[in-house]
């Protein structure tokens, strides 16, 4: 019989060689065999020590585009206050929500003296009827938020950055509106930011 003509191993006929076949032809199948292997697995240059079970692992795993998990996957959990397109896990999306809960149930101090230290998650109300200074924390983590409300309508309110700056910038915020408001800020990026 002749030799059947093949590229990689799917093309190989199972049945031959035959038992009638020449010993030649039969040469030609072994050196046909290795042409196919080389040629199908071209970037194998060791040995392989996969099992069957983790071959097919590899065959049967997700495409790297647009990929549908089934069962649990996992993944590492990103440090809080990451804002990358890593992928976020169910516990830093809770540590995340947690965070902003604490923040949202924010203690309400109403303020009578000249000074103030300030504790992030806190809202202070100037009521006293000279001016009065707010202090940031000094060592606030990412996401902390402070508010002060003035009802005290002077123009000479302070919030003092203590060592941090406020929207950039290496200064005090002189709270210089004579009508009452409130002034609401957050540490992002290594800053105070009014929101």
């Amino acid at each position: 019989m002749a030799l059947e003509s093949a590229t990689y191993i799917s093309d190989l006929v199972i049945t031959n060689p035959t038992g009638a076949d020449s010993k030649s032809t039969s040469d030609d199948h072994h050196r046909l065999i290795k042409s196919t292997l080389k040629t199908t697995f071209p970037n194998v240059t060791g040995a392989v020590t996969a099992t069957h079970s983790q071959l097919n692992d590899v065959v049967n795993k997700a495409p790297s585009a647009s990929p549908t998990f089934t069962g649990v996957p996992s993944a590492p959990t990103a440090t809080p206050a990451t804002a990358t397109t890593q992928l976020a896990s169910t516990a830093f999306v809770q540590a995340a929500i947690a965070g902003v809960n604490a923040q949202a149930a924010a203690v309400v101090s109403v303020v009578a003296g000249t000074t103030q230290t300030a504790v992030a998650g806190s809202h202070y109300i100037l009521t006293n009827v000279a001016a009065t200074t707010v202090t940031l924390p000094a060592t606030p983590a990412s996401g902390d938020t402070v508010w002060v409300t003035w009802t005290n309508t002077l123009a000479t309110n302070v919030i003092a950055r203590n060592g941090q700056t406020i929207m950039g910038l290496s200064e005090d915020m002189t709270l210089d509106a004579s009508t009452n408001g409130t002034a609401q800020l957050r540490f992002v990026s290594s800053s105070w930011r009014l929101i």
